[in-house]
């Protein structure tokens, strides 16, 4: 199916006026609207065929035809009743028209103005109503059970105004739009409802390029898989609307709008309630650029009620580009597996104005934003209130990129911290809020991945093949995955290194494997944080390649199913994916080496001019393509093989020679040749790009990857022919290997390794191919823990990475000309560093001059025998258990290297000694407790060891200088740290001001609590809260310490045990519900959930006024655990029985016929049942 775009000028001048119409009772729930009403009952009369009724509005005089008895199609009717350049009115006096599952019923065309009213249309086995460029009106129509097999099953409109008033479309089922398809249209709906018992796929009204204004009408109980209720890529007006127990399967649980900058959303006075999706947007999904990089589209959200939506992203709404304003609104209860609890918005600008979000909740394990996910863009918050939300960080707000103006609103009993925000824009500001807790302007870097993934186990299969060979294809060889389809997304670039990828690893080990498209496509998009910057819908095979080689894939399609309308994703750097290290990118213009690759590597991401039916260079019928003249390329597909046999003939403009690719497309196996295609070997898009594949030979199970970027390169630059990456160790490392891109195969290299700025190792060779290359060094590296490591790079040329949404870490990133560096301003150079764990830990060593002789000691794993270079002497020594020393003598101040050498690595230890010395005893750390006072003392000397007295000390605490400290009489220095500090790890920084040595004092402030869980019990079933409290210095308290336990409003004192454990039982007045459990010691508070589960069951019940006696049932369980012998009290039209549950947990009383011979026939009676405080009430309806 083709989408269309039109101009907006076309789209306004489509909107017609329309009169307002009265909205269902607003407090009507779904159900009771679902009925049928009595006067909806089809006539009994006589049936007419479709030929009667076609000569019945064919001999009318009138405008206006009556009818009087039902019509349905017979085998010997048309199948259609064509209406052409008509003016004409249908009363159809409350008759029916049945398709008989054979037929649909009206075509509408050349400019004809047809009014349909009190009608049903049933049974329709194509679109019912098909009208194009005229005017159709339907009042009082019911349209139930038509079928079409693409779109439209009730009415397909092309170029149209189409207006329907008072009309219901239950149980329509059609591909694309179940119930109503527009393109190009104006379509209304007034006072309407839409339902469908069975799942649908694209939503009940799809439109394209279209303007849908719908008013006062109903969706409710149905499914789909994508935007159950409204998909439009136009304008779309909605109001006084219900969205009612609606679900998608994937993305969208009620509206998706994905458009350009045409696209224009206005939701006023409408209700979201329990509408969900699995992926992407709640209730409403809003890619306003789409495919295109058009992006300023509108959305407005007024007056309306979201409660009770869920996704796995947006809870209730999510928001891609263009500009989102909410005002009036309110968000109650709505969630998000990961990030957006109400609203989730990437790009877009965001205003948000006196609306409420109550209750709302993302995940409180790695959750942002429990009411607001805001990223990249202008959010502006006024006049609001956020209440009783929940997130890991940004229990209300969350903002990652973002120019936030948050002012005048209100933040009450929000989870964790209110607000927090990474990577501020300048001049975002948070004012007049009242005491907002938030955290601001935090960095991340999360670049690193320290697992090895997947073990990849090589079990390869040999290909019998050359590149002489005149035809070669891997699908023939079972080499090749299945075709796929992409859908409606722009995902041909992640389908074609998809592709690539599944025939590279399947050859290499035998098995197959189902690549995540979906991983692919989301992680490299705009809208992640790992992904490009200029890309919101497809993108480039250097983006496909990266994926790969930053671990941020591969993984299984069922970790990260295929969406064709969302573009976020949860997964990043899985434990599961399949790690690799090398990928080559083949010149397209050398037939040849695209062969070799075919051959020795698998298939090959491609960059073509795509194959379609519509354009003038593929043939249908011989699924060839030959793109001639100034085109280039615009989609991606997997190579698979050739045939140089391949007739000129088949294409539809003669290249002038034989000749063809295998190419694998992601159109599905209804397009081309069962999925595949050939391209002739001279078609012209094929000279502007690299074919991609991917080399899995080496399999080493490296441990951890270092890298500054995950975006791969988009260019090289030749200016610069040296480059570097610098990183930090992490808890000690062993380098095996370094990567880089090379522009072209057999380039000259030479990679240096500095360690804390000392070169320990250099290595040169030639690049195997062009692309990417990971270098196995021929001796290991290894790094102490915190040690500063570079990797410098020469070569013909520098790789570059411009086109990324990361943060570049300041000054880690540079190229090399004539020895000194230039750092790269938002760019980074792609080094990436591959190691293991070290199994010697080799300290450095900081010394002071007189402290005797330096002794290095080798701690680890390993047996056998170190060499140890020191000064151009070497040593062996033999590892005992593990360790080794060696006694370096007396030295004076300076630097010294050590390096030790074992199992085929190098092992650095840089010696500094110094002149003097800060003397913090024992140890510098210190742990106490939150929300206390301490003081930690040093003491400072100068070079002969005599005291450093009566002199200011450059002290600073968490980076904040801390004025007027001195020294005492004898040297010391006592600095106070003041109760009030947060929780974690704080520094206390001094500096000697006689020899400028420093030292760094780790302060430990630990939380006053341990311990304490969420509690899910069932009601009054014997669970405690339990939670350990800490004393000053960190370490547990013992009995007699009382803690503020609180439920809900009610508070409890409750003394600790000997080991400093305070201990609450739920009391029985504490009934089922969910409750925020709080305790407080010593003025910290932390909270918990606390969920009492219902223990009471009843029945709804009916009696007859003339029935003897009336027993009423109560079932007491914990779960599947009858509670037996517990006294349960019902009361009963103001009387009160009682009784005790029998061995299954059930209780029962009996009501006496006196009592009910004074009940009302047609009443419902209200009883309730109480166990303890636990009340749970019921009815019983009286029938005659």
């Amino acid at each position: 199916m083709k989408f269309y775009k039109i101009s907006i000028i076309f789209l306004f001048l489509l909107i017609v006026s329309m009169g307002a119409v009265c909205a269902e009772d607003a407090n009507q729930t779904a159900q009771d609207t679902l009925g049928i009403a009595e006067n909806d009952v089809l006539s009994d009369d006589s049936q007419g065929s479709y030929a009667e009724l076609d000569n019945l509005i064919e001999s009318s005089t009138d405008s206006t035809v009556e009818l009087d008895k039902d019509y349905m199609y017979m085998d010997t009717d048309n199948t259609y009743i064509n209406l052409n350049h008509l003016n004409l009115t249908i009363d159809g006096n409350e008759k029916s028209i049945d398709g008989n599952n054979k037929a649909g019923f009206l075509k509408i065309s050349n400019h004809s103005n047809v009014i349909i009213k009190n009608l049903f249309v049933k049974n329709c086995n194509n679109t019912a109503i098909i009208v194009g460029n005229s005017k159709l009106t339907l009042i009082n129509v019911t349209f139930e059970n038509n079928h079409d097999k693409e779109s439209g099953a009730a009415v397909y409109a092309r170029g149209s105004n189409v207006t329907s008033t008072d009309t219901k479309f239950l149980n329509n089922y059609a591909f694309y739009g179940s119930a109503i398809y527009s393109t190009l249209s104006n379509v209304t709906i007034n006072n309407g409802l839409f339902k469908n018992d069975n799942p649908v796929v694209w939503s009940l009204i799809r439109g394209s390029g279209s303007v849908l204004e719908i008013n006062n009408t109903i969706f409710a109980n149905t499914t789909s898989k994508y935007a159950t209720a409204i998909y439009n890529n136009g304008v779309t007006i909605i109001k006084k609307s219900k969205f009612l127990n609606l679900s998608a399967n994937v993305t969208a649980g009620a509206i998706a709008v994905k458009g350009s900058a045409f696209t224009f959303t206005t939701i006023d006075d409408c209700q979201f309630i329990n509408v969900t999706s699995s992926r992407n947007g709640g209730a409403l999904y809003l890619d306003i650029a789409g495919d295109s990089e058009e992006s300023s589209g509108i959305v407005s959200i007024n007056n309306t009620l979201f409660k009770n939506c869920s996704s796995e992203f947006g809870g209730a709404v999510l928001q891609l580009d263009g500009s989102l304003n909410i005002f009036n609104s309110q968000f109650e209860d709505n969630s998000a597996v990961e990030n957006g609890g109400a609203v989730y918005t990437s790009y877009a600008n965001l205003i948000i104005k006196n609306t409420t979000f109550t209750g709302n909740n993302a995940s409180t394990d790695n959750g942002w934003g429990g009411a607001v996910f805001f990223d990249k863009g202008i959010i502006i918050v006024d006049d609001s209130t956020f209440k009783n939300n929940g997130a890991k960080e940004g229990a209300a707000i969350f903002s990652y990129d973002g120019n936030y103006q948050i002012k005048n609103s209100k933040f009450e009993n929000n989870a964790n911290e209110d607000i927090h925000t990474y990577f501020d824009v300048k001049n975002s500001k948070i004012s007049n809020c009242g005491n907002v807790k938030k955290v601001i302007n935090s960095t991340k870097y999360p670049y690193d991945v320290r697992y090895s993934g997947n073990r990849i186990v090589l079990n390869r299969t040999e290909i019998k093949g050359s590149a002489n060979d005149p035809y070669f294809n891997l699908n023939d060889l079972g080499l090749v995955t299945p075709v796929r389809n992409q859908g409606s997304m722009g995902a041909c670039w992640a389908f074609g290194a998809a592709g690539a990828f599944e025939s590279a690893f399947k050859i290499a080990t035998n098995i197959t494997i189902d690549v995540s498209e979906n991983n692919i496509q989301n992680m490299g998009l705009r809208y992640s944080i790992f992904g490009s910057s200029e890309f919101g819908e497809a993108g480039t095979y250097f983006m496909s390649a990266a994926h790969f080689l930053s671990w941020l894939g591969a993984i299984n399609s069922e970790d990260d199913t295929y969406d064709e309308l969302g573009k976020i994703s949860a997964l990043s750097f899985s434990p599961n994916a399949y790690h690799i290290v090398d990928a080559i990118f083949v010149d397209v213009t050398n037939r040849t080496a695209l062969k070799e690759a075919l051959v020795k590597y698998g298939a090959l991401n491609l960059f073509v001019f795509g194959a379609d039916s519509n354009n003038k260079f593929y043939n249908d019928t011989t699924h060839a393509q030959y793109t001639y003249g100034n085109h280039s390329g615009n989609h991606y597909v997997t190579l698979v093989g050739w045939n140089d046999t391949f007739s000129r003939n088949n294409f539809i403009e003669d290249p002038g020679y034989d000749g063809a690719w295998i190419c694998k497309n992601s159109w599905g196996t209804g397009w081309g040749d069962n999925g595949f295609y050939y391209l002739s070997y001279y078609d012209v898009a094929l000279n502007d790009s690299e074919a991609v594949g991917f080399i899995i030979e080496n399999t080493e199970p490296y441990e951890k990857l270092y890298q500054n970027e995950l975006g791969g390169c988009d260019k090289y630059d030749k200016e610069y022919t040296e480059y570097a990456d610098t990183f930090v160790s992490q808890d000690g490392d062993i380098i095996a290997a370094v990567g880089t891109f090379f522009e072209k195969a057999n380039s000259p290299y030479t990679i240096s390794i500095y360690v804390n700025d000392y070169k320990v190792y250099s290595q040169s060779g030639r690049s195997r191919h062009a692309g990417y290359n990971t270098i196995k060094l021929n001796n290991y590296v290894a790094i102490e823990d915190g040690s500063v490591f570079r990797i410098n790079i020469k070569s013909t040329s520098t790789p570059v990475l411009t086109n990324t949404r990361q943060h570049i870490l300041t000054n880690n990133s540079f190229v090399v000309e004539d020895g000194s560096y230039d750092f790269f301003k938002n760019a980074v150079v792609p080094i990436k560093v591959y190691t293991y764990h070290t199994y010697l830990q080799v300290p450095n060593i900081v010394s002071y001059k007189g402290n005797g002789n330096v002794v290095l000691n080798i701690i680890g794993s390993a047996v056998g025998d170190v060499i140890v270079n020191f000064n151009g002497s070497t040593t062996v020594l033999t590892l005992e258990d593990g360790n080794a020393s060696i006694d370096l003598g007396v030295l004076p101040v300076g630097d010294y290297v050590v390096s030790i050498y074992y199992n085929n690595s190098v092992f650095i230890s840089h010696v500094k000694v110094f002149e003097t010395t800060i003397d913090c005893g024992d140890s510098n750390t210190a742990t106490f407790a939150y929300n206390t006072d301490f003081t930690f003392t040093v003491k400072l000397v100068d070079c002969q060891g005599q005291p450093i007295k009566n002199t200011e000390i450059p002290v600073k605490f968490d980076g904040e200088t801390v004025k007027g400290l001195k020294t005492d009489e004898n040297g010391y220095l006592d600095v106070t740290i003041f109760a009030g500090n947060t929780i974690g790890k704080h520094y206390l920084d001094y500096v000697n001001p006689v020899s400028k040595e420093s030292l760094r004092v780790t302060l430990n402030i630990v939380s006053r609590f341990a311990g304490n869980a969420n509690v899910n019990m069932y009601y009054f079933d014997g669970h405690t809260f339990k939670v350990r409290i800490r004393n000053n210095d960190g370490n547990f308290a013992g009995s007699g310490e009382v803690v503020t336990i609180k439920i809900g409003k009610k508070s409890f004192k409750v003394k600790t045990d000997k080991k400093g454990y305070a201990t609450l039982k739920i009391p029985s007045t504490i009934k089922p519900g969910k409750y925020t459990i709080s305790a407080s010691y010593v003025g910290q508070t932390v909270k918990n959930k606390l969920t009492v589960k219902q223990v009471l069951k009843l029945t709804k019940v009916n009696v007859k006024k003339s029935a003897k006696k009336l027993v009423l049932k109560a079932t007491l369980k914990n779960g599947k655990k009858a509670l037996k012998s517990k006294k349960v009290t019902f009361k009963f039209n103001g009387k009160k029985y009682t009784a005790k549950t029998n061995k299954k947990g059930i209780a029962k009383v009996t009501v006496k016929k006196s009592v009910l011979n004074k009940l009302k026939v047609g009443k419902k009676v209200t009883y309730q049942v109480t166990y303890l405080k636990d009340t749970v009430k019921r009815t019983v309806k009286v029938k005659r």
